[in-house]
């Protein structure tokens, strides 16, 4: 029983994360997240964006590559920084990895604060609780962009 790891969790924007009772606020500058397949699935999706909202969208494979360009609703932009903010990304490890191959790789660089830069490479996209729900709150704008395009 020693050997648990007690997490606090909270259940924010649609699913349970770690607590954070003092989240810092950064000035967010850029936000860059690219996941790429396995092996076996070499498709590349990388969306970035920046602190006026632009959002670009790459998606990458053999066969054709496609850029989608938008703007992010002041409130859709608002939930991802506040959300960043909340899960301490400064903070959280280099790399994480899975205990299997043939995974795909999701990295996500934060640029913030006077042009530090964060980068977390997350080989299997199963970090923490709160950095999972970043990148599917990051791949769930895919939604808004078709919506505008």
């Amino acid at each position: 029983m020693s050997k648990l790891i007690k997490e606090n969790l909270i259940y924010k924007n649609g699913d349970f994360i770690e607590e954070n009772p003092n989240p810092k606020r950064h000035n967010i500058l850029e936000i860059e997240f690219i996941t790429r397949g396995s092996h076996w699935d070499r498709s590349t999706t990388k969306i970035e964006i920046i602190s006026n909202r632009d959002i670009t969208w790459t998606l990458d494979d053999d066969e054709y590559r496609k850029v989608y360009s938008s703007q992010l609703s002041k409130e859709k932009f608002k939930e991802i920084i506040d959300l960043l903010n909340y899960i301490d990304f400064e903070n959280l490890a280099d790399d994480y990895s899975v205990g299997y191959s043939d995974a795909g790789t999701t990295t996500l660089k934060v640029t913030y604060d006077n042009l530090k830069v964060k980068t977390i490479n997350d080989y299997g996209g199963m970090g923490t609780r709160g950095l999972r729900k970043l990148h599917d709150s990051l791949l769930d704008l895919k939604k808004t962009l078709n919506n505008n395009n």
